[in-house]
């Protein structure tokens, strides 16, 4: 091979690198989009938020057990791939195994700025999981936030809604760091496991239409009531569920609530990852692992015509096939 081949080589390599790398730089700190991935961590939850510019925030790690979790083998891949190797903060909405084991491993791992937690978890007794992370937590210098009071914060044009419920609530579910993202005319709400009485004082406190909504407590009946559901009225709503759980989550009877309403829903035991793409005019296009499943528009008013799913042919439907 001459030596002008070779030459002519190296410049198409090198701007071919030069090209992904931009691709990627772009995506990491240049979108003006807000971009939410629900990751498919099995029977827990576990999601990322891309702010505007390159902030990032991950809401909830997934679970695992004493020597394995999410975090390592699970996110901290999917992380890297997306070339995040600082998270801004993390977001504990309650210290359950399957919500927090997975920051274990993301600690260790990551370099993390901060950790928000309810306010109530710094003076009740606490539970081997949430002693792990501290401990963690503290020998890196990481801090934590207890909210004890809704907090909102601007984060790169973004309303960050930070509101911990009641802590005198008699279901420990329903403690809960909730938050609420209001980006242009879309709004979006992270419930964790919140159940019916956590949900009556989200729909007292913020009666307002969601856009997208986080499945409470992974399609249980204990949650999803049709008051809520009406009062939010989301436009698509997203279920981080293990396939073939233990649980029977989501239950065919909240399915159908779902159903009933008109409201799609993306579940990760069957879609894999889940993402939504916001753009600053409104504009919201979906993605799963399964393919393309639609564009649509943010609205302030209940849709007659429910989000558009165009996925992949001999894709399973979005509801399960057991209801």
């Amino acid at each position: 091979m001459g030596l002008s081949k070779v030459f002519n080589r190296g410049i198409f390599l090198v701007g071919l690198l030069t090209w992904f790398l931009g691709i990627r730089f772009y995506d990491r700190f240049w979108n003006p989009n807000l971009i939410i991935t629900f990751f498919d961590v099995g029977q827990g939850d576990s999601a990322l938020v891309q702010f505007p510019f390159g902030e990032t925030l991950l809401v909830d790690g997934g679970g695992g057990w004493k020597n394995w979790d999410v975090g390592t083998q699970v996110l901290f891949p999917e992380l890297s791939r997306l070339g995040i190797l600082t998270l801004d903060h993390l977001l504990l909405s309650h210290p359950d195994n399957d919500h927090g084991r997975g920051f274990l491993g993301i600690i260790n791992l990551l370099k993390v700025k901060e950790l928000w937690l309810h306010g109530a978890l710094s003076n009740l007794p606490k539970k081997e999981l949430l002693k792990e992370i501290e401990e963690k937590l503290a020998k890196k210098n990481i801090l934590e936030h207890f909210i004890r009071l809704t907090k909102k914060l601007i984060i790169s044009g973004v309303e960050v809604s930070l509101i911990p419920l009641h802590p005198q609530m008699h279901v420990r579910n329903n403690q809960a760091l909730v938050m609420k993202l209001k980006f242009g005319k879309c709004q979006i709400l992270f419930s964790g496991d919140i159940e019916e009485e956590g949900e009556k004082e989200i729909t007292k406190k913020y009666p307002e239409k969601i856009n997208l909504l986080k499945v409470p407590h992974h399609g249980s009946l204990t949650s999803s009531h049709k008051e809520f559901l009406t009062a939010l009225s989301p436009d698509w709503a997203v279920v981080s569920v293990g396939a073939n759980n233990n649980y029977g989550h989501p239950k065919p009877q909240v399915l159908k609530r779902y159903r009933e309403m008109g409201i799609p829903v993306f579940r990760t035991d069957f879609h894999g990852a889940v993402r939504f793409i916001f753009t600053p005019e409104g504009q919201v296009k979906c993605e799963t692992i399964q393919g393309d499943c639609g564009q649509d528009q943010c609205s302030t008013k209940s849709k007659a015509v429910p989000f558009g799913v165009k996925l992949r042919p001999k894709v399973p439907s979005v509801f399960s096939l057991r209801d």
